[in-house]
């Protein structure tokens, strides 16, 4: 039996429709739509955000943070060979220092200041000679330890090597113009692991 032709008409009506819609093409510019970008971390500003997770990652790049104690302050001072430690304690600090010793003394427009030093030996090594120490003014110029001789506060610090459980004690002084401040102090030799942010203290 023939079907009327509006009845063939209604049948294939949807079909017409689906054909014409899936052939649109999309609109210009939407394939190169970039995917959707990963989440930004959001600085919180609370302890345990997102800057300490970054910096926590794998690969992170931030540095050690400087270590800084004060006056009467331990600070342990790790090696780069394993068993190397030292416990460094700044015991005094005087401003200006003066030596015992009359041919000694600053130049002029130049003052001392001194620090007393105390270091133990506590790794499971002998440790070598004393390194190096600095002073740092506000600016971040730094100088180093000068000798004094003698001073009025007491002896100089000197050790070839220290053997496990031994200590050494002693003062060091720095050259520094008059109208400089100091700020901070630094201990570090050879031994010390290199960015490791240790050995500092607070004036």
């Amino acid at each position: 039996m023939r079907q009327p032709a509006s009845v063939l008409a209604l049948a294939l009506l949807p079909l017409l429709l689906f054909g014409s819609t899936a052939c649109q093409s999309a609109p210009e510019g939407a394939a190169l739509a970039p995917a959707a970008a990963p989440a930004v971390p959001v600085d919180d500003g609370v302890p345990g955000g997102a800057d300490e997770e970054a910096a926590a990652a794998p690969g992170a790049l931030a540095g050690p943070a400087v270590k800084e104690a004060h006056v009467g302050d331990p600070v342990r001072v790790r090696g780069q060979q394993v068993g190397r430690h030292l416990q460094a304690v700044l015991t005094a600090y005087v401003d200006p220092a003066v030596s015992v010793d009359q041919t000694f003394a600053p130049a002029a427009g130049k003052r001392w200041v001194g620090a007393g030093m105390s270091f133990v030996n506590v790794g499971g090594s002998t440790y070598g000679a004393l390194g190096s120490m600095w002073a740092y003014d506000s600016a971040g110029q730094r100088y180093p330890a000068v000798k004094t001789g003698g001073l009025t506060t007491g002896k100089p610090l000197v050790f070839d090597s220290l053997s496990v459980g031994d200590r050494a004690e002693g003062w060091v002084a720095f050259e520094i113009p008059e109208n400089v401040r100091i700020v901070r102090l630094q201990y570090q030799d050879a031994n010390t692991q290199a960015n490791s942010g240790e050995g500092f203290w607070a004036v």
